[in-house]
């Protein structure tokens, strides 16, 4: 929630914080999944969380505030209740409803609303930042979670119907 965040450090320390948050219930979600896909999709997912973590972690030691300020710095300026708080409103509700321990399907839907709404967060994010390097930041991050959100709709189409996701993939054509 960009907008009750003031500080594009606070942004940042809340990105960290919702990407935890992606990657703790990716690795939950991965042990109890009921098939390979899911399984394998969501060890994906976490470390790709965790990837994303370490982008932003780097980003700040390669200099981002001018090379005076190192990541930890950054981050203890910032009350860390705050940034939880704005990301708890962001996912208000989310974590009561994880499925974790529910079908597979119900997990792809949950975890497609997860990554909707940190691409939301991304982008709005990106239009508040004032240093071109941090709007760049949020960008690429938005990206990927639009492109995980293009692989968990994919595999749950997958999952629902094999043989429709096929014929999608395919492409419509005509045989003669």
């Amino acid at each position: 929630m960009p907008g009750k965040i003031q500080t594009q450090e606070e942004a940042l320390a809340a990105s960290i914080e919702m990407e935890k948050k992606g990657q703790d219930f990716y690795k939950k979600t991965a042990v109890k999944a009921s098939t390979k896909l899911t399984r394998d999709l969501f060890e994906f997912l976490a470390r790709e969380e965790l990837k994303h973590i370490e982008a932003i972690k780097t980003f700040y030691h390669a200099g981002l505030s001018g090379g005076k300020r190192e990541f930890d710095d950054v981050v203890s300026g910032v009350d860390p209740a705050k940034a939880r708080k704005a990301i708890g409103k962001l996912f208000e509700g989310l974590d009561k409803k994880a499925p974790v321990d529910k079908s597979d399907l119900e997990t792809y839907k949950f975890a497609r609303d997860f990554e909707l709404n940190s691409e939301k967060f991304y982008r709005e994010a990106a239009l508040k930042a004032i240093d071109a390097e941090v709007k760049k930041l949020f960008e690429f991050l938005a990206e990927e979670e639009k492109r995980h959100f293009k692989m968990l709709d994919d595999s749950m189409a997958y999952l629902e119907n094999p043989q429709e996701y096929f014929h999608r993939l395919e492409g419509w054509h005509v045989e003669g």
